[in-house]
């Protein structure tokens, strides 16, 4: 079983407190969300930015993820196959309406 270690970290008193108070909704306080934070960079091997009270970083989240996933390996698809897929489908709906 690995031992515990402690770490000293600088930070804005003012950036810990509102962090704090966010923690605090979550149920949670900041040893325990580093850790949470820590883990989950191993697990995923990225950095995960998508716990939120705000659903506005929603979309910031997503594309943090899709750079991860680009990182990854993830090729996806052209905007031109999105367009013909767009197309055929149009077509299909056209003549069976």
């Amino acid at each position: 079983m690995p031992g515990n270690t402690n770490m000293s970290i600088r930070v804005d008193s003012e950036l810990k407190s509102q962090a704090e108070k966010i923690l605090s909704q979550f149920g949670m306080n900041m040893t325990g969300a580093v850790n949470m934070f820590l883990q989950q960079i191993v697990r995923e091997r990225a950095v995960p930015l998508s716990l939120s009270l705000d659903s506005s970083c929603a979309v910031y989240a997503d594309l943090l993820s899709a750079q991860t996933d680009r990182v990854q390996g993830y090729v996806g698809r052209s905007a031109e196959e999105v367009l013909a897929d767009m197309r055929i489908l149009i077509e299909k709906a056209e003549r069976n309406g």
